[in-house]
């Protein structure tokens, strides 16, 4: 299975080499809190991308984040050299890798980190001391026990900790407080009732349901709920969210592009329910609490579906799916297949499901 087991009494200083992309991140936050519960004297600092750093602050399990920016001030030879004598000063006693990448493993042998674990995928098993076998994705499940799987594998972990059923994020009053004042600014403010959009899906545009269908929805919970629509998404996504805003016959703000990922986090934990493909935004949405209707149709939701009890997948398995490519070569059946009647009917049974159960007492 491995090389041996980690023997680590109780180390200083941990590194976690977090994974790039916002879903992913998410995912992997039970395997980070596992590691303080296991080691609750240590140091955990998670090195992460600009794109995901945002995400670890504030988080319990953690004490500090490092951003490694390749791209900006670490680019080149001479800004990596930068970065691994920032990691060298640190004096970390291990180092946990739960990307997946050569480049990962190649940091921390570089920075001199002494035990180095990760699973020993492209050809980076030399560079770790203790290299776990990948396993196959059946044995897995959901892609968040993949990343606490490696930890109990290598031996950190006694015992293989249950299914992760839900994963929170923390968002401070401080955020909560610009949420509120931003959407004031807007003319949002007071009671409201927001519906959030995210018509994006970074990996490609075969996770994604039809712009139109997108706004057809918008326009119905306008109808159904008396609500605002919020249209999300990245700066890359700004055209694709104005088009859905154009197609909408009521008039949605689109916040795609204007807001960081903690902002973003803020205000979507002001919606009472968002509708999302597979997606950053859609594991954003379940972490912080809010009713999320996810639609699937070229991935696998019992595999990268939301962590959450307030979660719902609409999908429609069609032979071809789940087939993970970036564009459908064919028809594009399995989100053509998914329609709007569907998406409105289950979307108004879980806030009506959500907004049942916050009336019982506790």
């Amino acid at each position: 299975m491995i090389a041996r087991a980690v023997r680590l009494q109780q180390p200083s200083k941990i590194m976690v080499r977090a994974t790039n992309w916002v879903g992913d991140a998410i995912m992997s936050l039970p395997a980070i809190e596992a590691l303080r519960v296991r080691f609750p004297d240590t140091e955990i600092v998670v090195v992460a991308k600009p794109s995901v750093a945002e995400l670890y602050l504030n988080h319990p399990a953690l004490l500090r984040v490092i951003t490694y920016d390749p791209d900006g001030e670490h680019a080149g030879r001479s800004g990596f050299s930068k970065f691994l004598e920032i990691l060298r000063a640190e004096r970390f006693d291990a180092a946990v890798l739960l990307q997946h990448a050569f480049h990962a493993a190649w940091i921390a042998w570089r920075a001199g980190i002494p035990v180095r674990v990760g699973y020993g995928t492209q050809g980076r098993g030399p560079l770790l001391t203790h290299p776990v076998v990948l396993p196959s994705r059946g044995q897995f499940g959901h892609e968040s026990s993949e990343y606490v799987e490696l930890l109990f594998r290598a031996g950190l972990l006694d015992e293989r900790p249950a299914a992760v059923r839900r994963v929170q994020v923390v968002v401070t009053r401080k955020e909560r407080r610009w949420a509120a004042e931003a959407l004031k600014a807007l003319g949002l403010e007071g009671p409201r009732y927001f519906v959030g959009l995210n018509p994006g899906a970074s990996y490609g545009p075969a996770k994604r349901w039809p712009v139109d269908r997108f706004a057809e929805v918008g326009d119905r919970l306008v109808g159904a709920l008396g609500a605002d629509v919020l249209v999300f998404g990245s700066k890359a996504e700004r055209p694709l969210a104005e088009s859905v805003a154009r197609a909408m016959r009521h008039t949605p703000i689109v916040l795609a592009g204007t807001t960081t990922l903690r902002q973003w986090m803020a205000l979507t934990e002001r919606c009472r329910l968002v509708v999302a493909n597979d997606s950053g935004p859609m594991h954003v949405a379940a972490a912080v609490g809010v009713p999320v209707l996810a639609i699937f149709g070229s991935t696998d939701d019992q595999r990268t579906g939301p962590l959450s009890p307030w979660a719902r997948v609409v999908r429609h398995p069609v032979p071809c799916s789940p087939c993970g490519l970036r564009e459908c070569p064919i028809d594009f059946r399995c989100m053509q297949s998914v329609t709007v009647d569907e998406v409105h009917r289950v979307a108004l049974e879980l806030v009506a499901d959500y907004e049942s159960a916050a009336e019982r007492p506790a």
